[in-house]
């Protein structure tokens, strides 16, 4: 958004037109429909000042006339990093990458979220939405699903509806994990904290040697069996191409280096900016302090990461009992089996160390047309709070499917049924999870339901969790060991200015090259380079010799 701190009353008469007043939670009264009139009155309630903007703090405050109605609509323009007027950005550079390490102590060392009263829902929904201004334009709740699912759009320019998502028990609960999810969106979309001044080649940049650079190669570049089809998102790599870049801090090398603009960022706009390797928010981490936010951006990573090398590695995963003792997780087991399906739970972690959970929801019904399986995962320091997620994710898909996947909807069967055989065709997340929902796909899947050895969760990870008193040592500690792997972890502060100052939030991209990425369009996949894929499958037991590339069938995942 780009508007200027304070709009003048008469503009905002002029904005609104005879437009819906929007349903701000400060709006007038309506009063009944008035036939339209002379702007004299409207001109006059300008003039005594009603309608004028009122500062507050760093934001303006403005009422809408709408003229043929005589009600008016308040709202909050909130500045936005990046707006020239409204908040122009600090020039990106070196020593602004740094990421802080003092000490983070918990109050409560079973949780890993420090405290913040700035984040009460009231506080949120004050700060974040407004239905005209956003940036949260749009909250909404949806009752059929297996939570309480509260959905917040944000305004980001872009005719997509995209935002955050929150699971919950109760309404008030999930609206809050939703406006949390949608921060982090708006924040890793595009810069909104620092401007960036650097565009060179890699080639240019190394020559130069003013300070270290990440290798685009070392990401994983795109999968070359596909090099020039129509729906690739990127154009070919080069070290001489010219490309954005921005400063991230190396916690692993504890120095400043420059990473590709579009990879710290998943959706900067712009033809001028090529791309030379998809990226989604894989990797994006919000928190009450910068150590936060990174630890549960690493977390993703380990995710995305265990998912898709036991998916392309088709690796069997050794069993986790469901959970009997937790209320949550047996609620949602039975809810899944109201619907005719048996939850299993898989271990899939691998040499990250982090436990990672992968949760299969499989049809035993007996409607032919019944969507056949669900897949999601989960990976935190707890292993609990790893299979929590892991299972909300996955009942949720399968309880929404039925509304999901009827004829015209985003996973028609009619629609998907050609993808088994053309993967190309795959292009976004729902043609992901509703092709290999397909029974023709169900022999991908047999892997995962081999009749492997089964154990409870506190077996499987005798150690865990952990008790963690401070956030500090426990990220020091997981980099530590990532480096024991030969994996650098990399750290982009995104913090958008307002809402690290209104709300405490900040904001982080990990990034950790040799990890496999999460990307959405088969086309757009990244395998290539990332010799984990071949060697760490074996390194753990699960394949009987590395396997070589051409060996793997690397079918469009099924990832939510």
């Amino acid at each position: 958004m780009e508007a200027a701190e304070a709009t003048t009353a008469t503009e905002a008469v002029e904005a609104a037109g005879s437009g819906e007043c929007s349903e701000s939670t400060k709006a007038t009264p309506a009063t009944p429909a008035t036939p339209a009139t002379p702007a004299t009155p409207a001109a006059g309630m300008v003039a005594s000042g009603v309608l004028g903007p009122v500062p507050v703090d760093d934001r303006a405050l403005v009422h809408i006339l709408q003229g043929d109605r005589y009600t008016w609509s308040t709202h909050r323009i909130r500045p936005v990093g990046g707006c020239p007027v409204c908040r122009p950005l600090m020039d990106d550079s070196p020593s602004g990458a740094r990421l802080p390490d003092e000490p983070r102590p918990l109050p409560d060392p079973s949780v890993l979220r420090g405290p913040n009263a700035r984040t009460t829902p009231a506080h949120l929904r004050a700060e974040l939405h407004d239905e005209r201004f956003g940036p949260v334009r749009r909250l909404f709740r949806t009752e059929d699903s297996a939570f309480a699912l509260t959905t917040a759009w944000v305004t980001d320019g872009r005719s997509l509806d995209d935002g955050g998502y929150g699971r919950s028990g109760d309404f008030r609960s999930s609206e809050r994990i939703a406006l949390f999810e949608s921060v982090e969106r708006l924040a890793g979309m595009r810069p909104t904290g620092r401007r960036t001044v650097v565009r060179a080649s890699y080639a240019g940049l190394v020559a130069a040697g003013e300070h270290a650079v990440l290798d685009p190669v070392r990401l994983g570049l795109p999968d070359p069996e596909f090099d020039g089809h129509p729906a690739r998102r990127t154009v070919p790599y080069s070290p001489d191409l010219p490309l954005d870049w921005v400063y991230g801090w190396s916690l692993t090398e504890r120095r400043a280096l420059a990473v590709p603009e579009h990879v710290a960022y998943w959706d900067v706009p712009g033809p001028d900016r090529p791309r030379v390797v998809y990226e989604s928010s894989n990797g994006c981490g919000l928190g009450n302090s910068p150590q936060e936010a990174v630890l549960y951006g690493l977390f993703e990573v380990a995710e995305r990461d265990a998912f898709l090398m036991a998916w392309y590695a088709r690796t069997p995963l050794p069993r986790i009992t469901v959970p009997e003792d937790d209320p949550e997780v047996t609620a949602l087991a039975d809810r899944a089996a109201l619907l005719r399906y048996r939850l299993t739970l898989l271990d899939a972690t691998n040499d990250l160390g982090v436990p990672a959970v992968i949760s299969l929801c499989r049809y035993e019904g007996t409607h032919p047309d019944a969507p056949r399986a669900f897949l999601a995962a989960g990976a935190h320091h707890d292993p609990r709070v790893a299979i929590r997620s892991a299972v909300a994710e996955v009942v949720t898909n399968v309880q929404e499917a039925a509304r999901r996947s009827g004829p015209g909807g985003p996973r028609d069967t009619e629609r998907l049924r050609p993808m088994v055989e053309h993967p190309e065709l795959v292009l976004d997340l729902d043609d992901h999870v509703g092709l290999n929902t397909l029974p023709e796909a169900q022999p991908r899947l047999e892997f995962l339901f081999a009749d492997t050895a089964e154990a409870p969760w506190y077996e499987r990870w005798p150690a865990a969790p952990e008790p963690v008193a401070d956030l500090t040592p426990l990220l020091e500690r997981t980099v530590a060991r990532l480096a024991g792997q030969n994996l650098e972890v990399v750290a982009v502060t995104q913090d958008e200015p307002g809402v690290r100052d209104r709300l405490g939030l900040h904001c982080a991209k990990v990034i950790v090259p040799g990890t496999l990425p999460m990307t959405f369009g088969h086309v757009n996949r990244r395998t290539a380079g990332l010799a984990r894929l071949l060697e760490v499958p074996y390194r753990l037991g699960r394949t009987a010799r590395p396997p070589r590339r051409d060996e793997l069938p690397l079918d469009p995942h099924p990832f939510p």
